[in-house]
């Protein structure tokens, strides 16, 4: 699955960020269109994680700039 560019328009997003939860680690990625992607594609070529637990790149309202989120639970170290 490869994700595709929606076209750049200018959507004056509110962007809320996810509840904090001590179990659970976020990853933010913030950038241009296809970095995003390529990002996204890079950690499910290396099976960090995998594309679909990512929120598709939505735009912030700013030129060019898109943002992307994923959580994943952690496990405490002992």
């Amino acid at each position: 699955m490869t994700l595709t560019n929606p076209g750049d328009f200018n959507v004056s997003t509110q962007f809320k960020l996810p509840t904090y939860q001590p179990d659970r680690l976020c990853h933010i990625l913030l950038g241009d269109y296809a970095a995003v992607v390529e990002a996204i594609n890079r950690m499910d070529r290396l099976r960090y994680c995998e594309r679909i637990a990512w929120l598709d790149p939505i735009p912030t309202g700013r030129s060019g700039e898109y943002i992307s989120v994923m959580t994943r639970r952690i496990t405490p170290v002992e």
